[in-house]
């Protein structure tokens, strides 16, 4: 309504402009021939358009209806279109006026993609939002302003302007600029700015476009409480939106044929995505490896395939223990992509299970997705196209592949829109470690037979319950005090056998009853009682120390911290050593 309201408010102002001008105009003629006094049509006119200024219609005598809604019309149309053209020179002053008074509302920096998708997500939830956009002639900024977001025109890196957008009460700042250094700057900028700050903390994400980076610094805020006026989280878009293209295409899943000795995908275009596509594959493929016992081929295809191939297996010398790769120096739009012989055998069979389309430009995939279909359109094999959005062209993608039975096995995968989620990213770092530890709980219980029905949280995270749910993610927050007690530390994930790293047994004995005091602590917080096991009256008969417990009870525990090595390496970190336990126990060389 606001949005119609706008386009169609200067045509009418217009429509009623001139209605209140031809009012004026017949009625002063008509109130001057009443008289018997006949004016000049250029002093009519001149009369008329003193209307508009209240100068000329105050008149003696029968006035005739219509200089009498003539002479109302006009100061109206005009006091009203003034009105307008001071909120317009203004509007800038009066949205800081009004941010003034905003509490708890979400500050986004630089108005690119990501924070104009995240502007309307969180709109659409009803937050206050306050933009600050350095480029004053951005297009998005009037559509932010349409959906409700306050726009400041300015350099987030200012103090000063974090001051005006209200930092001091935001309760989370989003930076998103393309470069790492100005969202770095930021953070920084805000940490000052916010030292004194006695309420809840404000939470920071900011965007690392490179993805090491990013789990480096990740690694070091994962497991840490959030206490003190200021916390930081990071985020990769590449990352964040591989995860979430392999949960919808799981690659364990293809081929079903129990004959086929491998299983084959092919990579289009080798950036930033494909590369994190890749590695985010082959620790899946890890997991399903010994089961399955097929070998994961990558073919990957790119004008420059060979370097890129040759680059990724220098800093990821890892996936060569997994992957066989296979480089084809192509460009999408030459003759031999368009054959494809990367495809096929000799006999012209596909001997692939997917086909991941990874380029920069959204025409450009899509074009390459259509090229490769006319080649698999009768084979069912699932090409999935990334895109930056999941509108404009993807969404005539979709919607073709849903009319037509043709395009059923072509797919578009919208980056953003399954990575700048409010609910996800502001969670933080210890919520991938949360998700990660349940994933690995249920994948647990079900080879123990166990079922939704006889196990209630056996359910994908979205389906999990809000108290279950910050359960894990204190479980996970906690996970760095008990590393830091035995002498160990988190670290990006380089050794494909840090899923064999085990505690030994007083270190083992250790993180167990941290873990049980923990539990306990938490579960008083949440005004839990001592009494049978009742979930809807919150009592329960643990809640003892750890030398009252029973053997099967603390072997929970235990089993908990056995698995802590699996569940980091599925969230993409493993445990190393960095000093001797302060326990006095023996060190672990597979730690090492």
């Amino acid at each position: 309504m606001r949005r119609m309201r706008r386009s169609i408010q200067w045509p009418v102002v217009g429509a009623f402009a001139l209605a209140a001008f031809l009012l004026g105009f017949v009625g002063f003629s008509r109130f001057f021939s009443a008289l018997g006094e006949p004016r000049s049509p250029w002093d009519v006119l001149y009369l008329t358009l003193q209307l508009f200024v209240l100068e000329s219609g105050s008149v003696w005598g029968p006035v005739p209806w219509e200089l009498q809604v003539g002479r109302l019309l006009a100061p109206a149309v005009a006091g009203y279109a003034a009105v307008g053209a001071l909120a317009l020179l203004f509007r800038e002053q009066f949205h800081r006026l009004r941010g003034r008074f905003f509490r708890r509302h979400v500050i986004i920096c630089a108005l690119g993609r990501k924070g104009f998708l995240l502007t309307k997500s969180l709109r659409a939830r009803g937050e206050r939002v306050i933009v600050i956009e350095e480029d004053a002639e951005n297009d998005r900024m009037e559509t932010a302003r349409e959906h409700g977001a306050i726009v400041l025109v300015g350099d987030a890196r200012d103090p000063r302007m974090l001051q005006k957008a209200g930092a001091i009460r935001a309760r989370h700042l989003v930076s998103v600029s393309g470069e790492d250094g100005v969202n770095a700057e930021v953070a920084v900028q805000a940490r000052s700015l916010v030292s004194g700050r006695r309420t809840s903390p404000l939470h920071c994400l900011v965007h690392v476009v490179d993805s090491d980076l990013c789990n480096l610094l990740r690694m070091q805020e994962i497991g840490r409480r959030k206490e003190g006026p200021f916390c930081l989280d990071f985020f990769n878009v590449f990352e964040g939106g591989a995860r979430a293209l392999l949960k919808e295409f799981p690659i364990q899943e293809h081929p079903e044929d129990p004959s086929v000795s491998e299983c084959r995908m092919v990579v289009v275009g080798l950036g930033r995505f494909g590369e994190n596509l890749i590695q985010q594959a082959a620790r899946q493929w890890r997991r399903e490896r010994e089961e399955t016992k097929i070998a994961l081929s990558v073919v990957v295809v790119d004008q420059d395939a060979t370097a890129r191939v040759d680059a990724l297996l220098g800093r990821y010398p890892w996936l060569a223990q997994i992957c066989r790769f296979e480089a084809v120096n192509v460009s999408t739009e030459s003759r031999t992509f368009a054959e494809a012989p990367f495809l096929f055998d000799d006999q012209g069979a596909p001997m692939m299970s997917f086909v991941f389309i990874c380029v920069d430009d959204d025409s450009r995939g899509i074009s390459a997705g259509l090229t490769l279909h006319r080649r698999l359109k009768h084979t069912g094999i699932p090409i999935v196209v990334r895109t930056a959005h999941g509108q404009g062209l993807a969404s005539l993608l979709r919607e073709d592949r849903i009319h037509a039975g043709e395009y059923s096995n072509l797919y578009a995968f919208g980056l953003l829109e399954h990575t700048c989620n409010p609910d996800l990213l502001f969670a933080g770092a210890n919520e991938v470690l949360a998700r990660a530890m349940h994933e690995d709980y249920v994948e647990n219980q079900d080879r123990l037979g166990q079922t939704p029905e006889t196990n209630p949280v056996m359910v994908p995270w979205e389906d999990l319950g809000d108290g279950a749910r910050e359960s894990n993610r204190a479980q996970a927050a906690h996970i760095g005090v008990k590393l830091a007690a035995v002498g160990c530390d988190l670290s990006p994930l380089v050794d494909w056998d840090a899923e064999r790293f085990a505690f030994d047994p007083g270190e083992l004995e250790l993180l167990a009853r941290m873990e049980h005091d923990r539990w306990v602590e938490e579960r008083r917080r949440d005004g839990w009682k001592l009494g049978p096991r009742k979930s809807d009256k919150k009592t329960s008969p643990h809640l003892i120390p750890w030398e009252d417990l029973g053997e099967e009870t603390r072997e929970l525990d235990r089993s908990f911290i056995r698995g802590l090595p699996r569940f980091l390496a599925r969230a993409g970190f493993q445990i190393v050593r960095v000093r001797r336990s302060p326990s006095g126990v023996g060190q672990n060389p597979q730690g090492s």
